[in-house]
């Protein structure tokens, strides 16, 4: 199942396999079919953690065969028509040969760390993430240097993946976030920088992914509030013909 994450009322679309669900629903069960606060949820945090919240509560209540991550706005495709949504079927299909289907990486003109500072937070975030790894996940250290003294990077907090795969980053993750989240002092980010957990999240799944040396399928993504760009429709074209190749 892929689960669409929204805090706001949205067309959902009518495909099979995809279900939507609330994050910040503590604060009314506006729209949604599953909400993150029922049962283990951290729905009260979704001010910092954003689509965090919902994939808590997915890691905690859902048993599905893979799980897929979503957005009220952007969606995986491999086609090159714009609004395709990617199939249950060609989901299954890339699952049996990758592990994990992420968006298309982009390529910054400065360094992960570099685009972090400027972009999201502070250097402080950075280098307390550093060393709760450093004393929880040591084996974690080289891989997080590379990755953030490098360009490339997956955002967007999406993946499709087998639910073991998931739950085990799941688990990595929030106790990274949880121990950092001890000594935030909230008061000095303003509202934006205050997403602080989400946009750390978007890094650590890069460096998860590199760490594990998961079998990675880059996928286009499309957001249905903008216009898809030449370059993206072309890649994903490829993709698409490189995916059917292997059927």
């Amino acid at each position: 199942m892929i689960y669409i994450i929204t805090h706001k009322e949205f067309e959902q679309p009518k495909v099979k396999g995809y279900k939507s669900i609330l994050v910040g629903a503590d604060k009314g069960h506006r729209c949604g079919d599953l909400f993150d606060d029922e049962g283990d949820n951290i729905a009260v945090k979704n001010d910092s953690y954003c689509e965090l919240t919902g994939i808590y509560w997915i890691w905690k209540h859902i048993k599905d065969e893979y799980v897929g991550i979503a957005h009220y706005r952007r969606y995986f495709s491999n086609s090159m028509r714009y609004g395709d949504i990617v199939s249950e079927e060609v989901v299954k299909k890339v699952l049996e040969r990758y592990d994990i289907i992420l968006p298309f990486h982009s390529t910054l003109k400065k360094t992960v760390y570099e685009h972090y500072c400027e972009e999201s937070g502070f250097y402080e975030d950075l280098l307390r993430v550093r060393e709760i790894l450093k004393a929880k996940y040591p084996e974690y250290l080289d891989t997080y240097d590379h990755f953030m003294q490098g360009k490339r990077i997956c955002f967007f907090n999406m993946m499709i993946c087998k639910k073991k795969i998931f739950d085990e980053y799941c688990e990595w993750l929030f106790d990274i976030l949880f121990e950092l989240e001890k000594g935030t002092d909230y008061s000095k980010y303003n509202d934006y920088q205050k997403r602080i957990y989400g946009f750390l999240s978007e890094r650590l799944l890069n460096v998860y992914v590199m760490q594990n040396n998961l079998k990675v399928f880059e996928m286009g993504v499309i957001n249905t509030e903008e216009k898809w760009s030449l370059k993206k429709k072309i890649m994903t074209g490829m993709k698409r013909w490189f995916l059917f190749k292997l059927q």
